[in-house]
């Protein structure tokens, strides 16, 4: 085995243990209780909920609701696919570096990879985004394949498969799809087999499309956590590649984000005024990043409200990280990079562990203080759908009407989970999940519902 082989499979192994350690140590966040709730519901009511319930396609719920079934801790099972779909990414990325690369830059893009906070985070995630990556760099490999001088047909087949299973993983798979219409309508040579593959990616989608219209005309008022699309957001979004600690997102200084990211769109221009062999390969990645983040930004200004989050960008992600590795052709940059990698994997763990509201602890306060006829009133919801569907899913629980915004909880199967202020006395004693502590200075207490419409009336 060659010296470059060794140290790519010790990359790869580095990268899977990452991707595997402490898998199960956080809390289940609102997200993937959520995935969890929808995968666990008949197949039959999965298109009615993702309208009420989601901004998503139905892929990942189907692929769950299967794959969940031998796990008895569906925590374990949503991120162990991750963290599976994660390493496999690891193994197209390599094949991606080496089709693309020249040989000095493929060893380093692959450490990238391997330790990027950013990737690490979304393989351990029990969300859509750790499929969304493996599928974005097939269809990558594919579109390289067809910009070849005389593609096969099997790869325009490959191609418009890869790209309608993106899209019905994923919306925002459409930010890479739109990159690689862009790269091939420039490169291609066989436009008739270009439009045919991507008029079977759209026939593919329209079943779907009807189901779509429905959430967007649902969920347009929704809050969407994210900034406007700005010069200092593209910057921000680029660091979080290199240096997601998204848990310590509050504590850290909001330069910090934007200061690495400008790192990276250095190492980008170094790649792509590099030497002739980079070019191809910047010019490669750069139109995906700029055609990717062009829809984006065009999205926002028909719509007149931000509509991203950095983990929506995934799709790009192996990108910036192989502008990374072709920008860095010094020793020296290679070693910043990596330190920041690592600076960044080494955050996201700390925060992960440190910065946890600890559910498990809580719904064990919560069973040791009441009765499991008592229900919990909660007054914010990201407590809400983690306990009511993982942590004590044996409690009735009810969110307080003012905080439910963005989901049909009236209509949440099993039962509907929404207490209206005029209908609290009618409770009794209750347990009051107060997460944002505003009404007391503990997360758990006792009341009966009389007194909890009493202490809300005043607080207002």
């Amino acid at each position: 085995m060659r010296k470059g082989a060794k140290w790519a499979g010790a990359a790869i192994l580095a990268g899977a243990i990452l991707r595997l350690l402490f898998l199960g140590a956080k809390s289940v966040w609102f997200d993937e209780a959520s995935t969890m709730l929808l995968a666990g519901r008949p197949l039959a009511e999965l298109t009615s909920l993702l309208v009420s319930n989601e901004v998503n396609p139905p892929l990942y719920y189907v692929v769950m609701h299967f794959w969940l079934k031998p796990f008895s801790d569906p925590r374990f099972g949503l991120r162990l696919f991750s963290a599976l779909c994660g390493i496999a990414s690891l193994f197209a990325f390599r094949t991606l570096a080496a089709r693309l690369l020249p040989e000095r830059a493929r060893l380093p893009a692959l450490v990238f990879a391997a330790l990027s906070s950013f990737l690490i985070h979304v393989a351990q995630d029990g969300r859509a985004y750790s499929l969304l990556l493996l599928v974005s760099l097939l269809s990558t490999l594919a579109t390289l394949r067809l910009s070849e001088d005389r593609p096969r047909a099997r790869w325009f087949a490959a191609y418009a498969a890869f790209a309608a299973v993106g899209l019905y993983t994923h919306y925002y798979y459409s930010i890479l799809l739109a990159g690689h219409a862009v790269w091939l309508g420039r490169k291609i040579k066989d436009r008739v087999g270009w439009l045919l593959a991507h008029a079977a990616v759209a026939l593919a989608f329209a079943p779907w499309l009807p189901t779509f219209v429905a959430q967007m005309r649902l969920h347009t008022g929704d809050p969407v956590v994210g900034e406007a699309l700005s010069f200092l957001r593209v910057l921000d979004i680029l660091g979080v590649t290199f240096f997601d600690v998204t848990f310590l997102g509050l504590a850290l200084p909001a330069w910090l984000g934007v200061a690495i990211g400008a790192g990276f769109a250095a190492l980008a221009v170094s790649a792509a005024m590099g030497p002739s062999a980079d070019r191809k390969a910047a010019d490669f990645c750069l139109t995906h990043v700029a055609a990717g983040f062009a829809l984006v930004l065009a999205v926002e200004l028909w719509g007149g409200r931000p509509v991203t989050q950095a983990r929506y960008f995934t799709p790009l992600s192996p990108f910036l990280l192989l502008l990374a590795a072709l920008g860095a052709r010094r020793g020296w940059t290679r070693v910043v990079a990596g330190v920041v990698l690592a600076a960044g994997t080494a955050g996201y763990f700390f925060s992960a562990i440190m910065v946890d509201p600890r559910l498990d602890a809580l719904s064990a306060v919560i069973r040791r203080s009441s009765a499991d006829n008592v229900p919990v009133v909660h007054l914010g919801k990201y407590y809400y759908l983690p306990l009511r569907v993982y942590y004590m899913p044996e409690r009735r629980h009810l969110l307080a009407a003012s905080e439910a915004v963005g989901m049909d909880y009236r209509g949440m199967p099993p039962y509907p989970g929404v207490v209206e202020d005029k209908d609290l006395p009618a409770l009794g004693p209750c347990v009051v999940v107060d997460e944002s502590r505003t009404l007391s200075a503990e997360r758990v207490t006792m009341a009966t519902g009389a007194q909890l419409a009493a202490l809300r009336a005043a607080a207002r």
